[in-house]
């Protein structure tokens, strides 16, 4: 690349936009992740969705010195809607999405942006994976290690790349094909899992690429809302039936692997609330799919039980000031292109993903040869 080249690069502008709701505990480290970008050419802006605690005062404070910074505020409306506020007073060619809790490495906006920009105008969007960071901005393990390119719909439908909703960078021609976010999963109270139906609906009309590198700090605490277990369940099982009606070309086999890949999700939420009705209906749906790996999921739910209460007669056992003692580092100390771990199970396996590559490719072949 030529100096002229990133010097070109280093000015195309970038929105990124925050919603946010009762995020005063973590709005001041998110900005802050995002001021520190190495990209420089930002429009930065907060919607703030009705909230009831100093999340607006933070945001001033912050805007005062730093004019990328813009405020909008709105009756609570719910993630997706917005997401689509922000969208709207952007003016940005490329747009990036990150959550009022979570945080960006430094470099994320430059990575991204030169991953996707170079690439034709059929690659709509770019995505990075992450690590998980608690409260503290500890990062206490690693996302999934999976990640794949181009023509992605089939397979993220079944591994869930991405994973949350601030590693997705797109082209504004994305926006203008697709729409922005669906608010209609809140208005009905499965909110949750908008970001993956956009990154799926995306998938069905563009080409994605993958920085697969954990540059997103995907933050795990009690407020969040990925916190309510049954409402991401719900929302996650309507994402794909709603992607499943919408691509009747799918093959009965996609389908299937699809259905059981969200039903697995769902049976881990649910059983974790003890709604036993709920998670025996899942389960139901995995072993449609296969009785070995339903089987398998019964199992690894007993074990993990007695796990979990060998693991708290332990820490009653182990002297405080050891429980206290962080093992972690923070997520800005972590070098991104240390190697991520994870991701393979026992429904999740390296002959289903090359299977569902070859899908993959073959429907976008067929997609591109349809365009000609």
């Amino acid at each position: 690349m030529t100096a002229m080249e990133m010097s070109t690069r280093s000015e195309i502008l970038v929105a990124v936009v925050i919603p946010a709701y009762n995020a005063s505990d973590y709005i001041a480290e998110t900005l802050q992740s995002v001021i520190d970008q190495t990209h420089k050419a930002l429009e930065i802006i907060v919607v703030d969705d009705g909230s009831t605690d100093e999340t607006a005062s933070i945001c001033r404070r912050l805007a005062a010195d730093d004019p990328r910074i813009q405020l909008l505020s709105t009756e609570n409306r719910g993630v997706a809607a917005a997401r689509n506020t922000g969208i709207a007073a952007s003016k940005a060619g490329y747009l990036a999405f990150l959550d009022a809790d979570d945080l960006w490495h430094p470099t994320y906006v430059e990575r991204m942006l030169s991953a996707l920009h170079p690439l034709p105008e059929a690659w709509g969007a770019v995505y990075a994976l992450h690590r998980m960071v608690d409260a503290e901005g500890y990062c206490t393990r690693s996302g999934s290690s999976l990640s794949a390119r181009e023509s992605i719909l089939i397979r993220h439908l079944v591994f869930r790349f991405v994973g949350n909703g601030s590693g997705f960078m797109v082209r504004r021609a994305v926006i203008d094909k697709i729409g922005g976010y669906d608010p209609s999963y809140a208005n009905q109270g499965i909110g949750g899992c908008e970001d993956f139906d956009f990154e799926l609906r995306t998938a069905e009309h563009f080409k994605i690429e993958a920085v697969p590198l954990g540059l997103v700090g995907y933050r795990v605490h009690a407020a969040a809302m990925s916190a309510d277990r049954s409402r991401m369940a719900r929302s996650l099982l309507a994402v794909y039936e709603r992607c499943v009606a919408r691509n009747p070309q799918l093959p009965a086999f996609v389908v299937s692997c699809a259905r059981a890949s969200a039903h697995l999700y769902a049976f881990s939420k649910f059983a974790a609330l003890k709604d036993w009705h709920s998670a025996a209906a899942s389960l139901k749906y995995v072993y449609r799919h296969s009785p070995l790996l339903a089987a398998s999921v019964i199992i690894k739910l007993i074990f993990s039980k007695a796990a979990r209460a060998a693991n708290r007669a332990l820490s009653k056992a182990r002297p405080l000031w050891r429980q206290k003692q962080k093992k972690f580092k923070k997520f800005e100390e972590i070098d991104p292109v240390i190697p991520l771990v994870g991701g393979w199970s026992r429904f999740r396996t390296k002959a289903l993903f090359r299977r569902l590559s070859e899908i993959d490719r073959c429907d976008g072949d067929c997609a591109a040869t349809s365009k000609r």
